[in-house]
């Protein structure tokens, strides 16, 4: 009798459907700027994997070819294209509240040299430090409170590696 009951119990429930509690609605929340690690994040989706892995599958990322360009570097972004199109996606998207900028490291790469004293140096990061406040100070007056998330940059050594 329990058999049968088990039995009648299994058949019904297999065919009832199961609902969710709630629908989950995607709703960008995160800008995404900058360079080559900015393109390759933008042609891999990596920031909806992340977000997903940390149990925030409903949020996602925005960006375009326009916003994250193989090799820019901050003057790319501070061109007034560039501009017009973080503060679009800003528009479109008000669920933005974090923006991920990764620029920078390519106007190392393009003007650092090993021959470069220090005090060259030294004015090369200031240089890049002043476009990159004023990247920030921009995307600020375009959504006040937005918080700014820098990535930084890990170059492998590939001299000493190889030999």
């Amino acid at each position: 009798m329990n058999r049968i009951i088990l039995l009648l119990c299994i058949i019904c429930f297999s065919s009832v459907k199961v609902f969710p509690q709630c629908t989950e609605v995607s709703k960008p929340r995160v800008l995404l700027v900058g360079d080559s690690w900015a393109w390759f994040m933008l042609n891999e989706s990596t920031i909806n994997y992340a977000l997903k892995q940390w149990g925030h599958s409903n949020y996602t990322f925005v960006s375009n070819a326009t916003l994250s360009v193989n090799g820019a570097q901050t003057g790319d972004v501070m061109k007034a294209s560039c501009e017009a199109e973080i503060l679009n996606q800003l528009n479109l998207n008000p669920t933005i509240d974090v923006v991920h900028l990764s620029i920078g490291g390519n106007d190392f790469l393009g003007n650092w040299n090993v021959s470069m004293t220090q005090g060259q140096v030294d004015t090369l990061t200031t240089s890049v430090m002043v476009k990159l406040d004023s990247i920030i100070r921009f995307i600020q007056s375009c959504r006040p409170g937005i918080k700014i998330l820098w990535s930084g940059y890990c170059y492998t050594n590939f001299k000493q590696i190889i030999t």
